[in-house]
């Protein structure tokens, strides 16, 4: 051996005794929670009972298109927490919306209102101290899904725990007293509500009430009593110097305090969903509702093993979109099955439109690398293929941020219409990953006017929001896009606004062997 080698050596095993010794405590031995039955005492049970009573055993759906709503949405409905407040989500940033929601979490439960945060360990590296002074709150109980045993350096525990702490909970849910939920999409973050000065996720959640309602507390429930859960206390430990939970309150509500006036809460006071709701015009979409999820220990079991995966309950939906299916999702690696499905469907005389990432637009370059590969299949089965420009328009799916100079768009949304009768809003990706590893949710809603106005739409905008990518009569993909400043359409012959590094590392990432990790 060299000394090179040797010295590297001695680097490494004081790093593996930081990290590779490091061990999950056994889980703990506690009696399950279940979100409060509804008693009809609240406000929000009074108000959703006059919403829901027309409708019988139907649910009554809001799609929150815009991310300055989506945040809106979850705000107001936090302030009218009576009962419960159950929130579950993958990224949990703590930045500006992320401080305000854990602010107005913190203010329900000081209005003595139990609040239950679930949250996926991936985005919470160095955020114990936060997470701990925000548990200490006798209203509020955090659990971290899937936590890594090493609170500090994780590097190692990737390779020791490879399959464990690889996957991860996608799941993204907000229950309020047991009637009203908002899922979809979008993560807590600034990337998803528009105060973000680089990126903005374009994507989609839904405000639902009903039956559903109950469903979607189920999965909160079997997440949150699952031995894979762990209480923050059970897993991290209080600094020796830790500021008091008390002094971390008070900064939070300061910090709160502070955006008042600001540019994002002055755009977020003047969102069309808090000018419905003041006015009681909020549009709402009726019909049967049903979730589809993942159970919690899929993330245990072998890949094959699909008898935790809400996959074989879906799927059918997509098998019987004989006449068309929209697919918008921006991590797409359909693999030769998907593509074959896609392509009967077209045999049958379907028409099935593919909206995704761009590689400009994608933040995942591997995953665009490996999508790449099935370009040519997919557009040879007749598959009409739309990839989103990374430009920010006002005519896209929702509008730009408004926060200083444009930032990336990018797609973030996981929606599907079958058949124009039926709309899947949730947070499933089209690629190995979301349906091997990771766990997932999504609310399936019947109605064909809600179906049809989020196609009709999406048809509408596709030319001027995307590139549509063809196959030439020497079989070579080329791009087409729709110019605003010339008014002209242009023919792209490689991938439109990517740079040369960029598309070299989409080529590399697609020869790796990588594709059941994506």
């Amino acid at each position: 051996m060299s000394i090179l080698n040797r010295h590297w050596l001695l680097w490494l095993f004081p790093l593996w005794l930081l990290s590779g010794c490091a061990s999950l405590a056994p889980p703990v031995e506690r009696v399950d929670e279940y979100t409060p039955g509804v008693t009809g005492e609240t406000d929000l049970d009074r108000q959703i009972t006059k919403v829901l009573e027309p409708f019988p055993g139907q649910a009554v759906a809001h799609v929150l298109y815009d991310g300055l709503d989506a945040f809106a949405a979850r705000l107001a409905v936090a302030d009218r927490a009576g009962r419960s407040l159950d929130a579950q989500y993958y990224l949990f940033h703590g930045d500006v919306t992320g401080m305000l929601f854990a602010d107005r979490l913190l203010s329900v439960a000081e209005r003595g209102v139990p609040v239950r945060l679930l949250v996926d360990d991936m985005d919470m590296q160095g955020r114990d101290p936060a997470l701990l002074s925000l548990d200490a709150h006798p209203n509020i109980d955090i659990r971290v899904f899937n936590p890594f045993a090493n609170r500090g350096f994780r590097f190692f525990e990737y390779l020791y725990r490879y399959g464990d702490v690889t996957r991860r909970m996608h799941n993204k849910a907000m229950i309020v007293d047991g009637v009203v939920a908002i899922t979809g999409g979008r993560n807590i973050g600034d990337e998803y509500f528009k105060a973000g000065h680089h990126t903005d996720f374009r994507d989609m959640d839904v405000m639902i009430f009903g039956p559903v309602v109950r469903e979607i507390s189920r999965e909160f429930d079997d997440y949150w009593n699952s031995a894979i859960a762990y209480p923050v206390t059970v897993i991290m430990t209080p600094e020796p110097d830790a500021i008091a939970p008390e002094e971390r309150w008070f900064d939070l509500h300061s910090f709160a305090k502070a955006q008042l006036g600001g540019p994002y809460l002055n755009r977020l006071a003047e969102t069309a969903f808090f000018r419905h709701l003041q006015d009681g015009t909020l549009p709402l979409s009726m019909g049967p509702a049903q979730v589809f999820f993942d159970e919690p220990h899929k993330i245990r079991l072998p890949l094959d093993d699909d008898s935790t995966h809400m996959g074989p309950d879906l799927w059918p939906l997509f098998q019987a979109s004989t006449s068309e299916l929209l697919i918008f999702n921006p991590y797409f690696i359909p693999g030769k099955a998907g593509v074959e499905l896609l392509a009967n469907l077209v045999r049958q005389g379907s028409r099935v439109i593919v909206l995704t990432n761009s590689l400009a637009s994608n933040d995942v370059v591997p995953v665009h690398g490996h999508y790449a590969k099935y370009r040519k299949p997919l557009l040879r089965a007749g598959i009409e293929l739309f990839e989103l420009k990374v430009e920010d328009s006002d005519t896209g799916l929702s509008a730009g941020s408004g926060v200083g100079s444009s930032p990336k768009v990018s797609l973030h949304l996981k929606t599907f219409v079958f058949n124009r009768e039926k709309t899947f809003i949730g947070s499933l990706n089209l690629d190995p990953r979301s349906i091997l590893q990771n766990t997932e949710m999504g609310v399936v809603i019947e109605n064909p006017d809600l179906a049809t106005k989020i196609a009709d739409a999406a048809l509408d905008q596709l030319p001027r929001i995307a590139y549509q990518v063809r196959l030439d009569e020497t079989d070579r993909l080329y791009w087409q896009g729709y110019d605003r400043q010339t008014g002209q359409w242009v023919r792209y012959d490689a991938e439109p606004d990517a740079s040369l590094v960029k598309r070299l590392f989409a080529v590399i990432s697609r020869i790796l062997p990588i594709e059941k990790e994506l």
